[in-house]
Order: structure tokens, then C-alpha cells, then sequence
């Protein structure tokens, strides 16, 4: 099975914040791929900062986030596991105010999206809608 990842979308305006926010965990380089990767908690993650994540999104679905927070940047964030989503979720969200795209269906708000997956720890959003957690 593929790395489960997310997209972490902000309001442009906070684009820097967010960038500075992921970077401080010393991320790499990755020339094959353009983008960056970080070895963490012994964990292995890719990233994408480029914001150009937004051109897989559907005209409807940039229309609903640009309702929610206005015009967006976009991360794309690839985790080994759903142990190391978790654990990188966990450290990045708190205080962020934007969304939080699951890749399955789903764009949270990150406060909620933090609430859930401390609230299920063995939450695995690819499999499970937010909607079906009790």
C-alpha cells in the first residue's frame, strides 16, 4: 500500500508561517522528486512546498476552501505509516489554522482534525470517514 498523505492548505497570507513551521524539522533536499524529505522520530516523510499540490484539486474543491480561508497555499505531505502521519500531525497542527485535505473525501478544519485523531488514536482516515467516528 502506498505512504498515506495529506495536504495541508493555509490562507496564502500564511504561507511563510506554515513553510518556516515544516522547515524547522530540517527537512532535505530530494532531487528525483523536486521536493523534500525528513527522517524524524524514525519516521521517513516527503514534502511538497511548492503549492502546486492545488493543481490536482478540482475547481470545486478550490471553490469550497477558497470559502473557507480565502485564497490557498497547498503542502503535500507523503508519511511512511499512519503511526507517522499521526506523529507529525500531532507536532504540526496545534495553533494552525487552516485545513486539512485527508486525500479521501474529507477537508477538515486542523483544529477538528487534531481533536479526532487524539480522540481516535487508531483513526486511519483513508479507511474511515471522520463522519463514522463515534
Amino acid at each position: 500500500m502506498s505512504w498515506p498523505s495529506v495536504v495541508l492548505l493555509a490562507p496564502a497570507g500564511q504561507r511563510r508561517r506554515l513553510e518556516a513551521r515544516i522547515r524547522s524539522f530540517a527537512l532535505v533536499p530530494e532531487p528525483a522528486t523536486g521536493g523534500e524529505r525528513l527522517h524524524w522520530q524514525g519516521y521517513s516523510y516527503s514534502f511538497d512546498l511548492s503549492g502546486g499540490i492545488l493543481a490536482d484539486f478540482e475547481p470545486e474543491e478550490l471553490e469550497q476552501v477558497t470559502a473557507r480561508i480565502g485564497k490557498p497555499y497547498g503542502v503535500w505531505v507523503s508519511c511512511e505509516s499512519m503511526d507517522a502521519a499521526r506523529a507529525f500531525l500531532r507536532d504540526v497542527l496545534p495553533g494552525f489554522g487552516g485545513l486539512v485535505d485527508t486525500n479521501h473525501y474529507e477537508i477538515i478544519q486542523a483544529g477538528e482534525f487534531l481533536t479526532l485523531i487524539n480522540r481516535h488514536p487508531g483513526w486511519d482516515w483513508r479507511r474511515r470517514p471522520s463522519t463514522e467516528l463515534t
